[in-house]
């Protein structure tokens, strides 16, 4: 039987290039646009506008989370799919007299990343720089330290703290790295800011997509969240207002196929692999520790098997880690949650690198996963 049913569910070559495609031409849009947490609104508008078509119903509540609702043909649970749209960056917190911006981090990026960026300031896109002293007058101990963002400056090209405010610059307003989207030499590799979360927004638009002419029952609410970077702030409003039967989390993670960690040792996840499934997560200190429900496990398990898609399996605790799943799972007296991630490399930087066929087998997972929606016991003995 179950031979039989991966035979019908698992995509031919040409969909599974269709929908890569698509993928592709969303994320470039969508990391073409400026969104750190609290300043997501045109993510949010290309988002509504891309997924109208295809629901019943999209709703954005006050904060910008964006529900978009797809009845099923018969009665059953609901289904919360979820991915977040802000991105870690920058924001303007003082306009010295002499044109230059002082900034504060949005989320979590290293300082080892900042000086001699190129940076887009406002949500118009503006364009700076962090200064660099020049190379001639540094000394030899500043030649290998680190500066911390305290000691970081954007150059904006202006020569007083008026022009800066001329051009439409204020206090708290977004900046974020400007990064090109890039393409390697295998094509199913891109290379871009802000992967995270965007690839899974960009998914999300594929599945509803495809779902158009799909029988399933129960309603699915495909949700993308703000303030993920900052707290998870958003899952825990939407999941309130939805109250899901349970939930998929989807977000990316970091991949430890590099030179400059222990992969079997500390963080076994390649790139082109397949997606991942973390069993266990959460950040240093484990405030935010969670396993992820067991029959939701064996949903995403099971689908994966249904799709052939490989899927790496992992822990990681205590490293730096956590995703909305952890807010959703104590929201509304405890929602069952798994999670379903895209590894990717350079995490928090403007050159995350992914591979499209490991975005594509998520996209696959979850469209299973609505399929059989309400076909498996929840309970958790």
């Amino acid at each position: 039987m179950k031979h039989t049913m991966g035979k019908e569910m698992e995509a031919s070559s040409e969909e599974k290039q269709i929908a890569k495609e698509n993928i592709k031409n969303s994320l470039r849009d969508l990391t073409g646009l400026v969104g750190v947490s609290g300043s997501e609104q045109d993510v949010v508008k290309y988002l509504r506008n891309s997924l109208l078509p295809y629901a019943d119903e999209v709703n954005i509540d006050a904060y910008g989370n964006v529900i978009a609702i797809k009845n099923g043909r018969t009665s059953g649970p609901k289904l919360m799919i979820s991915s977040h749209s802000d991105e870690v960056g920058f924001c303007v917190k003082n306009i010295l007299q002499d044109g230059f911006i002082m900034f504060d981090k949005i989320g979590g990026v290293s300082d080892q990343l900042l000086l001699g960026r190129k940076v887009w300031v406002t949500r118009n896109k503006l364009p700076g720089i962090i200064g660099i002293k020049a190379g001639h007058m540094q000394t030899p101990e500043e030649s290998t330290q680190v500066k911390t963002i305290r000691e970081c400056y954007i150059d904006v090209g202006a020569s007083s703290r008026e022009d800066v405010e001329r051009m439409g610059i204020k206090i708290g307003d977004p900046i974020v790295f400007q990064s090109d989207f890039m393409e390697m030499d295998n094509k199913d590799l891109v290379c871009t800011k802000s992967v995270d979360n965007r690839i899974h927004c960009a998914i999300l638009i594929e599945l509803f997509k495809e779902l158009k002419s799909m029988d399933f029952s129960g309603t699915l609410f495909g949700v993308i969240t703000v303030q993920e970077e900052v707290g998870l702030r958003g899952a825990m409003m939407v999941a309130n207002a939805i109250e899901p039967d349970y939930a998929i989390v989807l977000d990316t993670i970091p991949a430890g196929d590099t030179p400059d960690i222990q992969t079997e040792k500390a963080l076994p996840v390649y790139l082109g692999k397949g997606p991942v499934c973390p069993i266990a997560d959460g950040v240093r200190g484990n405030m935010n520790f969670q396993y992820i429900h067991p029959k939701v496990r064996e949903i995403i398990e099971e689908q994966a098997l249904v799709a052939s898609v490989p899927l790496q399996v992992l822990t990681l605790i205590g490293d730096g880690y956590t995703t909305d799943a952890a807010s959703l799972s104590s929201s509304n007296k405890g929602i069952p949650v798994g999670i379903l991630s895209t590894p990717r490399r350079y995490s928090h930087s403007p050159v995350e690198l992914v591979n499209l066929n490991d975005a594509e087998g998520v996209l696959r997972i979850v469209k299973g996963i609505v399929s059989q929606n309400g076909k498996k016991n929840l309970s958790f003995i």
